[in-house]
This record gives C-alpha cells, structure tokens and sequence, in this order.
C-alpha cells in the first residue's frame, strides 16, 4: 500500500507539472522540485542506464559544450544556454519511471486543449469588441495567445497529432478526437502559424508518399492535390498570404520577406561571422558572449532602416536555428553530433509514422528556433522526444 502511494503521488506530480508549463513560467519549476526530492526519496539507479541511442549523442553533445566552455572561460555566460539542456535531460531522467504512457499522452493532450480554449476565449472577445482578427503581421497577437505565436502554434501540432493518433489506433472516443484534431488544425489556420502550416502539410506528403500503401501513380496524385491545396490556403486566406509575404508579383513578395522577415538579416549576419578570424570551423567561436556581440554589430551595421535597427538591437535576437546556434558555438563538433542525433533518432523510430511525426516537427521547429533558449522549449523537448518516442512501454498508446 505504502508503495502504490508512492508510485502514485510520483506519477500525479508529473500530470500536474505537465499541465502548469502550458500556463505558467514559474509553476514547473516549483512542481519539478518537489518531483525531484519524491525521485530520490524513492531512489532507481536504473534510470541511469545509458545503452547507445539518440538520448546518448545527446548527452555527448550537452556536456562537449559545457566542457568546451569552461575550458573557455566562458561558462558564468553560457550557462544560462547550458542549463537548458540539462533541465532536458533531467526531465527525462525524471519522466522516465512513468510506465503508463496512455495517460501521460492524455495529460499532455488535456494541458494543450486547455491552452488552446483559453486563447480561443481571448481572441473571441477581442474580435467582438474589434470585429477583425489580427494574425497578420501585428502587434496584438502575442497579447490574444498565452503563448508566442510559434510556440503555441507547434503545441497545437503535438495535440493534432497525439488526437490522430489516438483516432487511428483506438476505438474507444475516436470521433470525439477526430473532432479535436479538427479544432486544432482550424486553429493553427486561424492564427496563421507559418511553420506549423508547413509542418501539417510535410507530415502529410510524408504519409502519402512513405507510408500509404499505394501505387506511385496515386501517390504522385495526392502530392498534387497536397500542394494545390497548400497554395489554395495561401492564397485565400487574407492573413496567412500576408504571413507568407504573398504579393502581385514576385519582387513585391521577396521585398516583403526582406523587410519583415528577421531570419533574412540574421542568418545572413551568422554567415558573415564565420568568416571571422576568431572563429573555428571544427570548434566554433568561444562562448555565447562573443556570438551575441558579433550579432548586434551585424545588426548595427548592415540594416539600413533605423527603426528596423533599432528594433533589432533592442530585442538582441539570437540565431533562430538550433542548427546554426550549434555550428556557431561549437564547430561542426557540436551540429554534426546534433545532425547524428536527429539521423540517429529516425532510424529509432521510423517504422512509426506518429513518431517520426513528432520528430519532423521538432526538426523543422529547430530549423526556425532555438528551442534549447527557452525553459518551456526544453520541457517539451524532455517530455516528448526524450520519454514518448524512446520510452518503451505495453501502454504506449
């Protein structure tokens, strides 16, 4: 009895965590505390147990730029990236002695359905009191979403995709979760979330030319119809043609993205700053410190617009791809072994369509993000790619 109370105390503070991080920045941390003291209250040593997967390259990634740093002498700077990861790896360590993975999916889908709801009842009294709906380009949407306009549109792709899965795999509640995908698919079209938009239909055109058992020539069909579709919602939809930079002619469009796009000018200033003297291609720049001061020098020097600059030099963006974060402060060292990671992961997984789902959405959310930057990225990084596509259970679904 006493150790049923145990297991199950654990357990329910992990449900509780998982559903505070979509509402709060504080909460987690606390609630991940308290999981922390009941984890060596109730010590397993064979969570520990490393065997060589993805986790692994991971952990080998973590700890060549933790030692890289202090070697550096930059690690009171660089921590503050670093910790991030190894909260990550933490929470996994944690989550791992969760053997019912069909509850943890459902808690998981709960603390995303209710975010969503609340930022559905946001926007509703916002359009009433307005009569517009403001996901273009503007200001007002982060104040509509509890989360930022990436973050809680790639959320909502983890609910739409945990929603099919349950769909497709079990009876019980199907159209109710069929129902629910649905909403969040209206929802990420509504708030017009570029990436998520790109991610719903590359999962698609994944499954139909992978995994739908098909002649070529039908399958060549669908991945017409997927693209025509693609251009269709584009196209006819007011705020996400404006979200895709859709002009009259193409040098509108391309002037456009220039203006307003961010990842223009910074991936651009993060080519430029590999061509420094104090940088190495095997090892990358010493620390985050330089990273950051070469940035806002770029920044400073190459945008004309002086609102733009000052714009950018207020808000001190990083790289915005976990790719290039990783090649700058580590060297091919540090993005091969993240390369490594993602490749070694899809073999992991790949005879899961629903798995490798996930892993397409994490990849192309690096492609635009630093999610290791955020504390709510690296929770979410924890607990589904590190815990739902690698833990192994009898209840996965």
């Amino acid at each position: 009895m006493k150790s049923f109370v145990k297991k199950n105390l654990y357990n329910y503070t992990i449900y509780l965590m998982i559903l505070v991080l979509f509402f709060s920045k504080a909460l987690p941390n606390i609630v991940l505390a308290i999981l922390t003291i009941l984890f060596f209250v109730n010590f397993d040593y064979k969570v520990f147990k490393l065997n060589f997967s993805a986790k692994s390259i991971l952990l080998v990634l973590t700890f060549y730029l933790i030692i890289k740093s202090g070697l550096n002498g930059n690690l009171s700077f660089d921590f503050r990236v670093y910790k991030g990861l190894l909260l990550m790896l933490w929470i996994s360590v944690l989550l791992y002695k969760i053997e019912d993975l069909k509850t943890l999916k459902l808690v998981i889908l709960t603390g995303i359905n209710a975010c969503i709801l609340v930022s559905l009842f946001l926007i509703g009294i916002y359009y009433f009191q307005t009569g517009i709906l403001p996901f273009s380009n503007t200001a007002e949407v982060n104040n509509l979403l509890l989360l930022e306009r990436p973050y809680i549109g790639f959320i909502a792709v983890l609910g739409f995709l945990l929603s099919l899965e349950k769909a497709f795999k079990i009876k019980e509640w199907r159209k109710l979760y069929i129902c629910n995908s649905v909403i969040l698919l209206s929802f990420i079209l509504l708030i017009s979330a570029r990436i998520s938009i790109i991610t719903i239909f590359a999962i698609a055109g994944i499954y139909f030319v992978f995994y739908l058992k098909e002649k070529w020539h039908k399958k060549i069909l669908y991945a017409l119809v997927l693209i025509i579709l693609f251009a269709g919602i584009i196209i006819s939809n007011k705020n996400i043609s404006e979200r895709f930079f859709i002009k009259s002619n193409l040098k509108e469009s391309l002037q456009q993205a220039s203006d307003y796009e961010p990842r223009i000018v910074i991936w651009n200033c993060a080519y430029k700053m590999t061509k420094q003297n104090d940088f190495s291609p095997i090892t990358g720049f010493d620390g985050y410190q330089t990273i950051k001061n070469y940035l806002l020098d770029c920044y400073s020097t190459s945008i004309e617009n002086p609102s733009k600059k000052e714009y950018f030099l207020s808000e001190k963006f990083n790289s915005h791809n976990q790719f290039i974060d990783f090649y700058l402060v580590g060297g091919l060292i540090a993005f091969l072994l993240f390369v490594a990671f993602f490749v070694t992961l899809f073999l992991e997984v790949r005879l899961d369509f629903f798995k490798i789902t996930i892993v397409v959405s994490f990849l192309l959310f690096f492609i635009v993000e630093n999610i290791f930057y955020r504390q709510f990225g690296c929770y979410l990084f924890g607990i589904f790619v590190l815990i739902l596509l690698q833990r192994k259970t009898n209840e996965e679904n």
